[in-house]
């Protein structure tokens, strides 16, 4: 080989080994950065969300009935628009798109400038991060937790949807399952809970009742069958800190304190400036008291004087006599009561004095307020009013401390009221005499009733729709749960009672669209011991069901209905209803509605993600 030969080849050698050891040096250097970057990365995850659950802690004392009351400064945060545009990325990203158009970013909350969190901060040890909270427009009880934090080159950022923390978040609340008198109500085969499952007591089962969402109680006593079937993970068997956090009774004593806040009496809500609710007038005055022997006991009697009132839910179809939202009549009575021991006292009957219709509400078109209409003199002179017409500012909230009814007052026992709009009632105790639907919903149980062969008109259909059909043999054979959870709607109610919720006037397949709370004494059906509508034939099973789409929260358990053990070995409703609780997850979506009950400070997690 001749020596230029050998010179060119060792010239060619030497470059590919050069450029092999710049290709190899680049690529360790780049692998070493890589390694570094998700180290930092880690380290940069680690500080975000130990300072997010600070957050989280930090903001609970914030958040109560009216939702976060804070001091929000204005402006903008200078890294909110690469925080966003990285979400976007993400596979979920149209998810938080909307939610991100839900956000008012012209304002925010620099936690840092609390004490408390600087302080545990500074205890961590963590420097080079953000943390930012952004509200809601227009919705007070939302807000969005960010945390930026830095290590090197690597940013991430943990985020989290917070709001105020709703007793609603659970379809089923109960903080005694024993009644008083030491009766036990069950939960049974038939009985289906669709939805987050509270009971601070022990609950009691015969049979296999079906918990679709997470379950939460102290203990359980299975005195029959093979016991629940969960589709969640098993239970959670709640401390005597947990019970405490979530009591009833503290609630309610929060709650009557805060709701004054946001009602004032009709000659002051026309005055308003700002959305209010109105607070009726409440009458309950002592009359006389008597004595009574009866099989030589001694039974207390008392006469009260009272003001019971009537609230009726309409969808305005278009003529002046029935362009309404919502009707509220009264009734002036002498109420007599009884007891054995001065203590407790069940209601015997009522004397009619008076009664009339006050006044009704209907939405003012292209406007943000609503239209008030009373009933003649007499409601201008129950009310203190001077006028029959009023334009007003209303949040939905109707409160008294008297009983009130909800029934529809057209002629037919069948029809349901429809709910348009948001409204929250408060009372002493409520009564249900008729179906509650939300008035989104109409198509809906419209198609079920069409799957079901249900012949009649519109409203005949909805009220004898079955949602959870089913078969002779007691199982289920139709579902049509899913088109109520999956339905759009901006529709909502919260019927809050002080003592009771009570059916009084079965009907069947009764369906309650509502947030339901009875703060000291129970949610039941009167007479569900009681044969009423139920007849021995092919539909006698599809006839008992209750339907509750929304959430109940009670102090003791209330019965809707019996049972009995069938043939082949099932516990099978007798007379009253089965339970069909199905869980309105709009609650748990950044839905709200003014007058709900909540925790005082404290707050929920709705979402929890991070983005790099």
């Amino acid at each position: 080989m001749r020596n230029g030969s050998i010179l060119v080849t060792t010239v060619i050698i030497l470059v590919i080994v050069s450029v092999l050891g710049i290709s190899v040096f680049f690529a360790f250097n780049q692998y070493r950065e890589n390694v570094e970057l998700t180290a930092q990365r880690l380290e940069a995850t680690y500080r975000a969300s130990n300072i997010l659950n600070l957050g989280v802690a930090c903001l609970k004392k914030h958040f109560g009935f009216l939702g976060m009351e804070i001091n929000w400064s204005t402006g903008s945060v200078t890294w909110f628009d690469d925080f966003r545009k990285r979400v976007l990325l993400q596979s979920d990203g149209d998810a938080w798109e909307n939610v991100f158009s839900l956000l008012d970013t012209e304002k925010y909350y620099n936690l840092s400038s609390d004490i408390d969190f600087s302080t545990e901060a500074s205890k961590l040890g963590f420097s080079n991060f953000e943390a930012v909270a952004i509200p809601f427009k227009n919705n007070p009880f939302f807000a969005l937790l960010v945390v930026r934090a830095q290590v090197g080159k690597a940013v991430v950022y943990k985020y989290a949807v917070l709001s105020s923390d709703f007793l609603n978040k659970y379809a089923y609340f109960t903080e005694k399952e024993t009644r008083p008198d030491g009766d036990k109500i069950y939960f049974i085969t038939q009985d289906i809970i669709d939805g987050p499952f509270r009971s601070n007591d022990v609950i009691h089962v015969k049979g296999e009742p079906l918990f679709k969402g997470s379950v939460e109680f102290k203990d359980i006593d299975l005195e029959a069958g093979e016991g629940p079937r969960y589709e969640n993970p098993p239970p959670k068997y709640l401390t005597e800190e947990d019970i405490k956090k979530y009591n009833i009774e503290k609630i309610k004593d929060y709650y009557s304190q805060q709701i004054e806040r946001i009602v004032k009496p009709a000659s002051e809500v026309v005055l308003s400036s700002e959305p209010v609710g109105i607070e009726l007038p409440s009458i309950n005055e002592f009359v006389e008291s008597w004595e009574e022997k009866e099989n030589d006991k001694t039974i207390y009697y008392k006469k009260q004087r009272e003001i019971v009132y009537t609230l009726e839910f309409n969808t305005p179809k278009g003529s002046s006599g029935n362009d309404y939202l919502i009707k509220v009549s009264y009734k002036e009575v002498y109420r007599i009561y009884k007891s054995e021991d001065q203590e407790k006292w069940n209601f015997v009957r009522e004397e009619v004095l008076g009664e009339g219709e006050l006044f009704h509400i209907k939405s003012k078109p292209n406007s943000d307020q609503y239209h008030l209409v009373l009933q003649g003199n007499e409601a201008r002179e129950f009310l203190g009013l001077d006028r029959n017409e009023y334009d007003i500012y209303f949040n939905g909230v109707i409160k008294t401390d008297n009983d009130v009814y909800l029934k529809n007052m057209s002629e037919g026992n069948i029809k349901p009221m429809f709910v348009d709009g948001r409204y929250t009632i408060v009372a002493n105790n409520i009564y249900i005499e008729d179906h509650i639907i939300y008035n989104d919903y109409r198509e809906v149980l419209e198609e079920i009733a069409d799957k079901e062969k249900i012949s009649g008109n519109s409203d005949q259909k909805i009220a004898q729709a079955v949602i959870r059909k089913l078969g002779v043999d007691g199982n289920i054979e139709e579902d049509y749960s899913e088109l109520l959870k999956n339905h759009e709607s901006d529709d909502f109610l919260n019927l809050v009672a002080y003592k009771n919720v009570v059916i009084t006037d079965k009907k069947p397949n009764m369906k309650i669209f509502a947030s339901i709370y009875a703060f000291t004494g129970s949610f039941y059906v009167k007479g569900y011991n009681e044969k009423d509508f139920l007849k021995n034939n092919e539909r006698e099973l599809t006839e008992r069901e209750l339907t509750i789409f929304g959430s109940l929260a009670q102090y003791v358990r209330g019965a809707v209905g019996t049972f009995y053990w069938s043939r082949d070995g099932k516990p099978t409703i007798k007379t009253g209803y089965r339970k069909n609780y199905i869980y309105d997850w709009r609650i748990l979506k950044g839905f709200s509605v003014f007058g709900t009950p909540t925790v005082p400070k404290e707050s929920n997690i709705l979402n929890v993600r991070e983005v790099y």
